[in-house]
């Protein structure tokens, strides 16, 4: 804006001399024509005077004698210069040359312009006899008898008659100085005024260009200048309230893809990876995080993950395909290569889509084995039923006591084939959320109580020794039909795994925020290398066994689904031959 300025006040001092200059000259050359005019009619006027006071009839040596001494008196008076001359155009008398230097004066203009039959001739010129540069007058000289007789001519010099302009002139030079000043000087303050202002919004409109929308103009100028200022800062406005919204909008776009359980990788044309969210970390490894910026296939470590990345981009097609993943663990995944293409119809990136379906192979699994285990579950009892009652149509039921034997193996198959079906229903309605979930302030040694009070059958039958023991009198808010499924199971395969004249503790302790439940047996134990598969549905320590005991093979799956779906969590230790421990561990309060 500096040099806006200098150019400014440049231009306008250049307008403003060249201007001046023609102006003076225009106006010295109209005053000095004027002033010329004006003193050649004054000139004229004495010319005229002179002229009615020469009373004679012809130039004889006396009457020139006569004239000369009257023209001399004359000459005392005015500063003009007085030239007579005969008509022949011979100086009879000058005031300002001797005659003897005096060439004769009847070819110059003046004279010239008389004989023509102007009343009065003028002219300007160098006079030969003198040097200067003069202003002539000439008129005719005439008797009585309108006869020429001479002329008689004034002259006066162009320097004295242009005196009065030089000064004016100067008065006039020093008046345009004195207006250019003032005028440079209003013109250097308003242009301080104009380009102040617009060097801040320059200033502004560079910030605005940084993304810095913090900063505003302030009204210091002309309305216009002002109105422009106002409308950066409008603009700077509207960007601050865009870019909020980008930001917010890329913040919950971020999160929302942070928060996806679906992996997402976006790999560029050059196919570097630009973006990896949290569940593609969890699938493909921590260090991938290091690999952005860098070609996607040098942190992948699947040949099928990167083969299908670069098909997509070969096809710019969307793909599709499970892939089983062994690093960094096992995984099965459903993957998809999505193409992002732009209203140009070119490729802008490519989205990897990646969804760990391992839990869902596995549950599939579960679900297979479930029901061919349920096949085979079912198949016992039934086999038994049906094979015994139609022993009994072939006859057996005329031998009473082969009746007997075999109607009490109908009716034992019979009841774990009910027992069987009414936990399966049971585990399902709980899956499905079927049964109810009411929750309640719950003592758990009265659950306890009331389920040993249900078993003490079974348990007077084996001569086993149940000790409960609650010294911190701990409550739950949970379902009671939830505990008391809880106690029914492990108690009950506590007993049952346990011989005659064993014993059973039972122990109830309160935590910071939990309460710990301890069932611990003297039993048969379980194996070290099948812990981790007890809580499988229809899975069996030892089957025959487990068969002559009545147990399902749910009931351990029914306790550790409804211990996780109340936030707690079960532990199970044991040694073969000498007993297990499981512990239950449930907040006091979901």
């Amino acid at each position: 804006m500096k040099q806006l300025r200098v150019r400014i006040l440049g231009f306008l001092t250049i307008i403003l001399i060249i201007f001046s200059i023609l102006f003076i000259y225009m106006a010295s050359s109209i005053i000095e024509r004027q002033a010329v005019t004006q003193q050649g009619n004054d000139l004229s006027v004495q010319l005229r005077t002179l002229e009615s006071q020469l009373n004679t009839d012809d130039f004889t040596q006396e009457t020139v004698e006569q004239i000369s001494t009257q023209l001399e008196a004359t000459a005392d008076v005015v500063e003009e210069r007085i030239t007579l001359m005969d008509s022949d155009g011979e100086v009879l008398y000058d005031t300002h040359a001797p005659l003897d230097t005096i060439e004769n004066h009847f070819d110059r203009p003046e004279i010239q312009q008389v004989n023509e039959g102007e009343a009065i001739g003028r002219f300007s010129r160098t006079s030969e006899s003198t040097g200067d540069t003069l202003y002539y007058v000439a008129t005719s000289i005439v008797n009585d008898d309108e006869t020429l007789i001479g002329y008689l001519r004034l002259s006066k010099n162009i320097e004295d008659m242009s005196g009065m302009t030089d000064q004016l002139i100067q008065a006039l030079l020093i008046f345009i100085v004195v207006a250019i000043t003032v005028a440079l000087v209003f013109t250097q303050y308003w242009t301080n005024k104009l380009t102040t202002p617009l060097n801040n919004i320059k200033t502004i409109a560079d910030v605005l260009s940084y993304q810095d929308y913090n900063v505003r103009y302030y009204a210091s100028s002309y309305k216009e200048v002002d109105d422009l200022g106002q409308s950066i800062n409008n603009l700077a406005i509207n960007l601050n309230n865009q870019m909020n919204e980008i930001k917010e909008n890329e913040l919950k776009l971020k999160e929302l893809i942070n928060h996806l359980v679906i992996g997402v990788l976006v790999v560029e044309n050059d196919k570097s990876i630009t973006m990896i969210n949290p569940a593609m970390k969890n699938v493909l490894g921590a260090e991938l995080y290091s690999k952005v910026g860098k070609a996607f296939y040098e942190g992948l470590h699947s040949s099928e993950l990167i083969a299908l990345i670069e098909k997509a981009m070969k096809t710019q097609t969307i793909q599709n395909k499970e892939i089983q993943l062994v690093y960094p663990t096992e995984k099965i995944v459903d993957v998809n290569v999505v193409p992002i293409i732009s209203e140009s119809l070119e490729t802008i990136n490519y989205i990897v889509l990646i969804y760990d379906i391992t839990e869902i192979r596995r549950l599939e699994k579960v679900r297979s084995d479930f029901v061919a285990n349920v096949s085979h579950e079912l198949r016992t009892p039934i086999t038994a039923v049906k094979g015994f009652s139609e022993t009994l149509l072939d006859g057996a039921l005329k031998d009473e006591e082969v009746l007997v034997e075999f109607l009490e193996i109908i009716y034992k198959e019979s009841s774990r084939l009910d027992a069987m079906v009414n936990d399966i229903l049971h585990l399902s309605k709980l899956e499905q959320r079927q049964v109810s979930d009411v929750r309640e302030k719950v003592r758990v040694k009265e659950v306890a109580k009331e389920v040993i009070q249900i078993l003490h059958q079974k348990i007077e039958a084996k001569h086993i020794s149940v000790h409960l023991e609650d010294t911190d009198h701990a409550e739950l808010y949970i379902d009671p039909g939830h505990l008391k499924q809880i106690f029914i199971n492990l108690l009950a395969n506590a007993v049952s795994y346990t011989p005659q004249d064993g014993e059973v503790s039972l122990s109830i302790e309160r935590l910071e925020n939990d309460v710990r439940i301890t069932i611990e047996d003297t039993g048969i134990g379980i194996p070290q290398d099948q812990l981790n598969r007890i809580f499988e549905r229809f899975y069996r320590v030892d089957r025959a066994r487990s068969r002559n005991m009545g147990g399902t093979g749910l009931g351990l799956s029914i306790v550790k689904w409804i211990v996780e779906n109340n936030n707690g969590r079960i532990e199970v230790e044991s040694v073969e031959n000498k007993g297990s421990i499981f512990r239950v561990i449930l907040p006091i309060s979901n």
